[in-house]
């Protein structure tokens, strides 16, 4: 099946002032991660979610994390239709495809719920810190994330190639920002949900291109009694101060 470059909609990221990276939540050092983890082949089909017509990836994004805590729990959370996708972030963008900045999409997921998922609590991570990166996905079954894509992104992603950093890559021009759920890593890859497949992504690559990560505490993770050494009232605390 020949693979189709979708969307792009992801804004700059906003940070909330208060909220500190998610290892500063941790009641004790958190466990070094596993050399691997591979969450994104537990789902069988990952749905485009209206990103072929709209600028919907965030919330595209968070349908697939959804997805993907289901399978990990064995809970059997609502999964939107790609219809109840593009009509959430049609509701959340004033009805314009504007696109969604994420912490945006997280608060109201929080605080709201979409499409009867509430997360229980969500916070920062930083992108350059490997090791945070892959307890999050390790820890918490993935990270809501955020990159700038480089236009050879798209040739690459056409051509079943990994995102990777190839020939004069400085002179890429940028062509927009675009959210994605990273499900996976290796010792030389993360693993993303993105345009209805699973992406591989050089750890290089994301190192120059990812401007946001952020772990969420699931719904389903709560429901299966699973909160991984997080100090969750304290984290709910500050989240209630922005």
């Amino acid at each position: 099946m020949a693979r189709v470059t979708g969307k792009l909609g992801k804004l700059g990221p906003q940070f909330p002032v208060g909220l500190k990276q998610f290892t500063a939540y941790a009641a004790a050092p958190l466990p070094a991660p596993p050399a691997a983890v591979d969450w994104a082949t537990k789902v069988d089909t990952w749905p485009m979610d209206g990103n072929d017509q709209y600028g919907d990836c965030t919330m595209a994004a968070a349908a697939h994390l959804i997805q993907s805590w289901n399978a990990q729990t064995a809970q059997a959370d609502t999964v939107p239709t790609e219809q109840e996708v593009v009509d959430e972030y049609f509701h959340l963008s004033g009805g314009k495809d504007t696109g969604l900045v994420e912490s945006k999409v997280l608060a109201d997921w929080q605080k709201k719920g979409l499409w009867g998922n509430r997360i229980i609590a969500y916070a920062p991570v930083n992108v350059h810190a490997q090791t945070a990166i892959k307890q999050t996905i390790s820890l918490f079954g993935g990270v809501y994330a955020g990159i700038q894509v480089p236009a050879n992104a798209q040739t690459q992603f056409q051509d079943g190639k990994p995102w990777s950093l190839e020939g004069n890559w400085q002179t890429e021009p940028i062509v927009g920002g675009h959210a994605v759920p990273l499900l996976g890593y290796d010792a030389d890859w993360l693993y993303v949900v993105t345009w209805g497949a699973v992406q591989q992504v050089a750890w290089d690559w994301w190192q120059t291109y990812g401007d946001e990560a952020w772990a969420v505490l699931a719904q389903e993770y709560h429901e299966a009694g699973i909160v991984n050494g997080i100090d969750i009232a304290t984290l709910t605390a500050d989240l209630k101060q922005i």
